[in-house]
């Protein structure tokens, strides 16, 4: 059995997209987009917590201390790095969620 990441990629890639299939059947797509918009907004948040967790572990050396204006930018860079990172990488969380959330969604 070939274990390659471009492998593991496109296997990970066509289970997602056949429970997304399964999954968005038999829902109106005009209902689905305020859940599928939270759940897209909720994985930005945990890359974007995630990605303030791993810059706390750098050893700044004070040499290039920027200061306030340097914090408010990093973390404004971060936001952005968290929103391409939840809409470009694949993670699957807010898949995950939506299948989830849309199974316990009562029906009008």
């Amino acid at each position: 059995m070939d274990i390659t990441a471009a492998g593991m990629s496109s296997f990970m890639n066509s289970s997602v997209d056949s429970s997304v299939a399964a999954g968005v059947r038999g829902t109106k797509s005009g209902e689905d987009a305020p859940l599928r918009e939270a759940t897209k907004d909720f994985e930005s948040l945990f890359v974007k917590q995630m990605l303030n967790s791993m810059k706390k572990t750098i050893n700044k050396s004070g040499l290039l201390d920027g200061g306030m204006g340097q914090e408010i930018f990093e973390d404004m860079l971060y936001d952005e790095y968290a929103e391409k990172i939840a809409e470009t990488a694949n993670l699957g969380i807010s898949e995950m969620m939506y299948q989830q959330l849309s199974t316990q969604r009562p029906v009008f």
